[in-house]
């Protein structure tokens, strides 16, 4: 009789259990995916988000197109990712990719550094040589830089100290999926 009530009582708990975790699962699906959603389309530059699993680690993934001011658009959604680290998946064109790769240089040994005057006036001039429109600013934080040439943009945030925050963005088409 003790058996048959231990078995009885974990099956109760198993099925309880399950209950619950479906429940955290649709929760989480249906209402903080929409609430995220809804909160993101009143950022300027934001056209879709989604918190995707990535190599087993969530990431907050955001589709981007004309973003006029990215500091202002990733402190934005930084409040909204939470812990979240953040990847900007952008409309690039390969010349604006291999103009980035250039840039980097200067980027990384501004950073490490700290001349950030320099840096600045060589992405400037990497940027005119190349007839791009670059928007280059930054905090105590982050970096903030795009290129622009016509109706598409490379957006970047370099985070200064290492803290993981913002990952390398990448090209639209390159979009692991996930909900936006």
């Amino acid at each position: 009789m003790t058996k048959e009530r231990i078995k009885i009582i974990s099956l109760v708990g198993l099925l309880v259990f399950g209950l619950l975790l479906s429940g955290r699962l649709l929760y989480n699906e249906k209402w903080v995916d929409a609430n995220l959603i809804r909160q993101s389309q009143q950022i300027p530059g934001v056209v879709s988000v989604g918190v995707v699993n990535s190599s087993g680690q969530q990431e907050f993934d955001v589709t981007t197109k004309n973003v006029s001011d990215l500091s202002q658009t990733s402190a934005m959604l930084s409040k909204l990712a939470g812990k979240l680290p953040i990847r900007y998946l952008d409309n690039r064109t390969p010349a604006q990719e291999a103009l980035y790769n250039q840039m980097q240089f200067a980027l990384q040994e501004g950073i490490v550094r700290g001349d950030f005057v320099r840096m600045a006036q060589e992405v400037a001039a990497l940027g005119k040589d190349a007839g791009m429109q670059v928007n280059l600013t930054m905090d105590s934080n982050e970096i903030y830089l795009t290129l622009t040439q016509g109706t598409h943009q490379l957006v970047a945030v370099l985070d200064r100290h290492g803290e993981g925050k913002f990952l390398p963005s990448e090209a639209r088409a390159v979009s692991k999926g996930g909900s936006t």
